[in-house]
């Protein structure tokens, strides 16, 4: 047997989603988290991110 602390706390099985998912916009919102997220990106080319491949309604238009 190890002498050595767990590496994580236990996590509750029983999560309020829409309680967990307000407080992480309050701190995105208090901490202005997407705006830095856009900070020094004016003169930078644009990036494009396609998540997953293309669906039934059709392939993802390109942004130019």
């Amino acid at each position: 047997m190890s002498d050595q602390q767990p590496r994580f706390r236990e996590v509750s099985a029983r999560v309020d989603f829409p309680a967990l998912d307000a407080r992480v916009l309050s701190f995105w919102k208090e901490h202005r988290i997407f705006e830095k997220s856009l900070e020094g990106r004016d003169d930078a080319p644009v990036y494009v991110f396609y998540e997953g491949p293309p669906t039934a309604n059709g392939r993802p238009a390109r942004i130019t």
